[in-house]
């Protein structure tokens, strides 16, 4: 890994010791690797994996700031499945370091990047706000379960911190880096997810299955249709991913065949995931992108969604999975009498009144994931993102969370809507932005790569409202130092 590293910031020359430089380089810090791993090793091989995968992520940014974003994006959408493979050789162990993982390199290259880069104040104030937001529910979150508050806290500061590595985006939807991840990862694990539906089940698929407390991905039986979820760790997460890379497909505009075939197969996943909030976020995305775009991208919009539609009426009497969606349409004129809206309703009834009492909340960490580190919650599945927030920072920092959202969707709204070059691209991040909040009415979107790339949106759509803003006073100054003094 240190030869690696070398190599990847003198730019693949040969590695040598010829200078005293190289051989300090080899020595201390291969060696300080070496007996790093092989000390995880002694506790699991999770962690020195882990060790080893993030500092990968880290030697790849140093090399290309942009191979670096790209390999922690990629780190997030592969991480579950590593974890599954490695716990059908070691078996399923208990926090496992590999979860923690992600976060771990994205806070590592964002701290890198906010040390190495003036980062306008913009997007720092807007980091230190959503951070100050999290950071309300710390108090109260460690006198109920330290453990918890402090990964909740990591958690969600972590995905903030991805705003500061959208700061040298380019402008052109060519050089967006999450994007170029999302086209070209996501139709690969999205066939992945389809053989897990209609293949044999793979070993590691198969034991994370028996020992995972997660009844409603079914397939627990051969007669039990299984939520596929293919190399993250949820239906839900996969169908927000599917539906952020179909939003995506509209930036294209060569290799339609390619386009065409890539986004048949990620609808297709899509449907499998059973995940209607990806659907309702879609349709709140796409009227959102005919809005900014002044009616423009209205043919290419409603002419997808019309071969969609009409393709799964068509196919729903011969495919199961076909019908299946219909019939999560066909609920939206029924919510009372469907089950997964009923509950989400009690849910909001009962508990955000006692989230609204508590200007401090209850506790960061005593909603999501974390709660698995302090027991159990009444908010330890949430159905609403906004309301696991509330009840977790309380109204004040819910409100500080709510407000950089705000600036962030001003910023995004403006920048959609001003014509020139990369207007395509601003016009997505304003789409994806508008996705994910509303997908975050069914589940915390604050939390994992959905995190992340929410706020790497925030920072993308702020430094170009930054830049913006610089360009007239820069051409001012020029103007200014040749005009003639006043005599």
């Amino acid at each position: 890994m240190a030869g690696l590293i070398w190599r990847l910031r003198i730019g693949w020359r040969p590695l040598t010791l010829d200078s005293s430089s190289d051989l300090w380089w080899a020595v201390v810090v291969g060696g300080a690797g070496a007996v790093v791993v092989g000390v995880a090793l002694q506790f699991s091989i999770q962690a020195a994996l882990a060790i080893v995968l993030v500092m990968g992520v880290v030697a790849l940014y140093e090399h290309d700031r942009a191979l670096g974003v790209a390999a922690m994006f990629t780190f997030w959408l592969i991480a579950p499945f590593l974890r599954r493979v490695v716990a059908l050789l070691t078996g399923t162990v208990a926090n496992d370091p590999l979860s923690l993982a992600p976060y771990v390199a994205v806070g590592a290259i964002a701290a890198l990047e906010f040390a190495r880069v003036h980062v306008p104040q913009s997007i720092r104030r807007l980091v230190m706000l959503a951070a100050g937001g999290f950071a309300i529910g710390l108090p109260l979150g460690f006198t109920s379960g330290p453990g918890s508050a402090a990964f909740a806290f990591g958690a969600y500061v972590a995905g903030v911190g991805a705003a500061v590595l959208a700061f040298r985006e380019g402008p052109l939807a060519r050089d967006s880096t999450l994007r170029r991840v999302l086209l070209y990862a996501m139709p690969v694990i999205a066939a992945y997810a389809i053989c897990q539906r209609y293949l044999p089940r793979t070993p590691w698929d198969d034991y994370w299955l028996q020992t995972v407390d997660f009844l409603s991905i079914g397939g627990a039986t051969a007669d039990d249709t299984l939520r596929v979820f293919g190399t993250v760790n949820s239906p839900g997460t996969l169908g927000g991913l599917l539906g952020l890379t179909l939003l995506c497909y509209l930036t294209v505009t060569n290799h339609r065949a390619w386009a065409i075939a890539s986004a048949a197969i990620v609808v297709a996943a899509l449907s499998l995931t059973s995940v209607r909030s990806s659907w309702y976020a879609l349709v709140a995305a796409g009227l959102a992108h005919i809005v900014a775009s002044r009616g423009e991208s209205a043919r290419v919009i409603l002419g997808s969604v019309a071969v969609v539609v009409a393709a799964a009426i068509a196919l729903s009497p011969v495919n199961h999975a076909a019908k299946d969606t219909v019939h999560r349409f066909e609920t939206i004129a029924h919510l009372s009498s469907d089950t997964s809206a009923t509950d989400r309703k009690t849910t909001f009834r009962t508990l955000f009144p006692k989230a609204v009492r508590a200007p401090l909340g209850h506790g960061l960490g005593t909603a999501g994931e974390s709660t698995k580190l302090n027991g159990q919650s009444d908010l330890r599945a949430p159905d609403n993102g906004y309301l696991s927030l509330m009840y977790q920072v309380g109204p004040v920092g819910f409100t500080l969370v709510m407000v950089a959202l705000g600036i962030m969707f001003v910023a995004a709204w403006n920048g959609a809507r001003e014509r020139g070059p990369g207007q395509d691209m601003r016009l997505l991040l304003f789409a994806m932005l508008v996705y994910i909040l509303m997908l975050t009415t069914s589940g915390d979107a604050f939390y994992g790569v959905t995190g992340a790339i929410l706020w790497f949106i925030g920072g993308q759509v702020l430094a170009y409202r930054w830049r913006t803003a610089r360009e007239p006073a820069a051409a001012a100054e020029p103007a200014a130092a040749e005009a003639p003094a006043p005599a």
